[in-house]
């Protein structure tokens, strides 16, 4: 018999025959080994009450893991005294729930009586028999609203233990301060004081400005008057800051000196009188940062800044892209082409103006190539002065969708009406005010 000399044909034929199969988690499960997960996955989606979903997750433990799956795609991953998963009586349900999900939680929610139910909350999962939950790591954002009678400053010194990795607090409760350098991992403070029951404390607020260099959004605005008196700040990651003007009025070089600040929004306290001072310090800002500043939003009503502040710094921006400027009453209209880099110009608000023309709006736009946002007020807002703008944007060889903004669109316009400018290629409404937010108190900067 003749023996078969090309055995490297023979082998890679062989090799040619075998299949090879993708990975496990790739294929589609549709072999037999994994139709009792699809099963049980479909039966178990099939129960609504959590308390049966638990006991079910009890009774067969081999499904663990795609039940966890499953709780986490469905639940909110929320952790707090208020969450509907304390409905679980059964002490052995509760305890097994929360060991299985304490490492699934990403927000952690304490509200409406503030202070009562997260102390008996955490004393509730720290004492329970065979369960030994102290932390939620990958918890990363909380969030503390209520009006609570008392200081909740304990709380928030179990909650650095609790939450270790934190990184956004969110509040509106009775803080000083205390204890918030307790969050080695925080990027975002933001503190919305709307009962000035307890006002911050500015010997922790300073130690927060100074020590708590991770933070990128700082927010101590009192809706009230600010009792906090800043003397310095060093945040070198710091981008954005919300702030009133007496916090701040004593540190502004320092703030502009701060390398990555994106934003500054100043809030005026309620019961000094507007003065020449704030003006100045408006102007302060504008000179400064004149290479970097691409937006302006201020409340003229508020801010009450004369005439002639246009002429003299608004030229000198060269980088200004966004205006909002409310409630302007001057005699003397000042946005127009003289005074604006029209040709970079991407936000545009008249929604406070009710001097503005028919004629000065739409010359604006013309020489706006680059508009993404114009806002109206209810004047300008009818199907004749959008097709006024249309006429504008379809002379611009392939210019942007511009989206015009009002809040009176749903008024003015039947719902057909509204889609047929909702698909509009040149010229859009829209709903959407977020362009248009700022500090309605006070004034806003954004720098590049």
């Amino acid at each position: 018999m003749s023996q078969m000399h090309n055995t490297a044909f023979y082998k890679s034929a062989l090799d040619a025959q075998q299949v090879a199969l993708p990975p496990v988690e790739d294929r589609e499960p549709n072999y037999i080994d994994n139709l009792h997960i699809i099963f049980f996955e479909q039966i178990f989606e099939a129960i609504d009450n959590l308390s049966d979903q638990v006991r079910m997750a009890r009774a067969y433990p081999q499904f663990v893991p795609q039940i966890l799956k499953i709780w986490q795609k469905h639940l909110n991953c929320i952790v707090g005294p208020n969450t509907a998963f304390l409905g679980l009586l059964d002490i052995e349900d509760y305890v097994f729930f929360m060991e299985h999900m304490a490492e699934l939680f990403t927000e952690m929610h304490v509200s409406e009586d503030g202070v009562g139910p997260f102390a008996e909350f955490y004393d509730y999962i720290t004492h329970l028999c065979d369960i030994n939950i102290t932390r939620f790591p990958q918890v990363e954002t909380c969030i503390m609203a209520g009006n609570p009678n008392t200081v909740v400053d304990d709380d928030i010194r179990d909650l650095t233990v609790m939450l270790p990795n934190l990184k956004c607090l969110m509040t509106c409760m009775n803080l000083s301060g205390v204890y918030i350098r307790g969050f080695r991992k925080l990027e975002e403070l933001i503190f919305n004081s709307l009962y000035h029951s307890v006002p911050l404390d500015s010997r922790w607020m300073q130690e927060i400005c100074l020590n708590m260099t991770t933070l990128k959004v700082l927010d101590i605005t009192d809706q009230f008057d600010s009792q906090v008196r800043l003397t310095d700040i060093k945040l070198p990651n710091l981008e954005v800051l919300k702030i009133n003007l007496s916090s701040v009025e004593c540190i502004v070089s320092q703030v502009l000196q701060l390398p990555k600040l994106k934003k500054l929004s100043v809030r005026f306290d309620d019961s000094r009188q507007l003065n020449a001072d704030q003006e100045t310090i408006f102007q302060q800002i504008v000179v400064a940062k004149s290479e970097n500043i691409t937006r302006i939003a201020l409340n003229n009503e508020v801010v009450q800044l004369p005439c002639r502040w246009q002429h003299s710094l608004v030229l000198e921006l060269p980088k200004l892209r966004k205006l909002v400027c409310e409630n302007w009453y001057h005699d003397e209209f000042f946005l127009d082409r003289r005074h604006i880099p029209c040709h970079q110009m991407e936000v545009l608000s008249f929604t406070g103006w009710e001097i503005v023309r028919e004629t000065q709006l739409l010359d604006m736009v013309a020489q706006c190539p680059q508009l993404k946002h114009l806002a109206l007020n209810g004047y300008h807002c009818s199907w004749e002065k959008l097709t006024k703008l249309l006429n504008i944007r379809n002379q611009e060889k392939n210019p942007p969708p511009l989206e015009v903004f009002s809040e009176l669109m749903w008024a003015n316009f039947t719902p057909a009406e509204y889609h047929h400018w909702l698909a509009n290629k040149y010229v859009q409404v829209t709903c959407d005010n977020s362009e248009y937010e700022y500090q309605e108190e006070g004034f806003e900067f954004d720098f590049e």
